[in-house]
Parts: structure tokens; C-alpha cells; sequence
């Protein structure tokens, strides 16, 4: 009956394992990347399963991906990703957002990439983030953004 049993128990745990191998793998966010960067300027991105928009990017040539938050005023990275990109130490800074006060860093004259867009000088907050980065108002204010029909494009502005 012992036997019995743990045959079913092992059984049991490869069903359920290989069920959230298989979620985790789908339910990741899609994350547009660089090769969506059409010739006129432009990068779609689709809008992933949890409804925000990501992009793969860059900060000072240091990979990050980036959800896209017209909300945020600057581009924001996470304590632990800023100290992965060896950017320089901020001055320090509290940022009002959706869940309250948090206090960080405000670091200047950053290089910021997001498909493929380039523009330096930006300044990046430096919080509590984790793995992914906000892309904010002081990217986007310089781009076009346009959604449509679960499809955002970013659109470089030629003067």
C-alpha cells in the first residue's frame, strides 16, 4: 500500500511540475526587441499578456528590459540593476508613486536605448524596482507614441 501510494505522490508532483514549467514558460511577458526597429524610426511593440508593453533596452550600453509607463516621469531602474551597470551614485531622492513615498537616487546625463531609440543625457531614477525597468516621461516625451488594437509603435521625431 506504501508503495502504492508514493508511485501515485511521484506522479502527482511530475504532473504538477510539468504544469508550471509549461505557465511559467507562457505567462512570461512578451518583450518586443531590437529587430521590430523598422527603417523609418519606428518600434512595434505587442502588448503583452498582463497588458503593459515591453521593450528590450539598455542603460549606458547595460541590457535591461523595460515595461513602458507613460505614467513615470523618468526612466527608472532598480537598486540591484544599478549597481549591476556600475552607474555612478545619484543624488538622493524621493519619488511619489502608485504604493507611496520611496526613497532612492537620482542619477544624470544617462544613455538610454528601448528598441532600438537612442538618447543621452536623460536622468534615471535609481528605487526599489526589480528586474524590469519603467521607461518614463522623459524618454517618451521625445518619441510618438501610438496604441492601437493591443499594438504599441514608438516613432523617433526628426526635427
Amino acid at each position: 500500500m506504501v508503495k502504492g501510494f508514493i508511485s501515485v505522490l511521484v506522479i502527482w508532483i511530475i504532473i504538477f511540475s510539468a504544469a508550471y514549467l509549461y505557465f511559467d514558460t507562457r505567462l512570461e511577458p512578451r518583450v518586443s526587441a531590437a529587430r521590430e526597429y523598422l527603417e523609418n524610426g519606428s518600434v512595434i511593440i505587442p502588448r503583452s499578456w498582463d497588458g503593459h508593453y515591453y521593450v528590450q533596452g539598455s542603460v549606458n550600453g547595460f541590457p535591461v528590459k523595460f515595461m513602458i509607463d507613460t505614467g513615470a516621469s523618468v526612466v527608472s531602474v532598480g537598486k540591484q540593476f544599478a549597481r549591476s551597470a556600475n552607474l555612478p551614485a545619484g543624488r538622493p531622492a524621493s519619488f511619489a508613486t502608485a504604493g507611496g513615498v520611496v526613497q532612492g537616487e537620482m542619477v544624470f546625463n544617462q544613455t538610454i536605448e528601448a528598441g532600438g531609440i537612442v538618447m543621452s543625457g536623460l536622468q534615471v531614477s535609481v528605487g526599489l524596482h526589480g528586474d524590469v525597468a519603467l521607461l518614463g516621461q522623459n524618454f517618451l516625451r521625445n518619441i510618438d507614441v501610438i496604441q492601437s488594437n493591443d499594438t504599441m509603435i514608438l516613432k523617433f521625431r526628426t526635427r
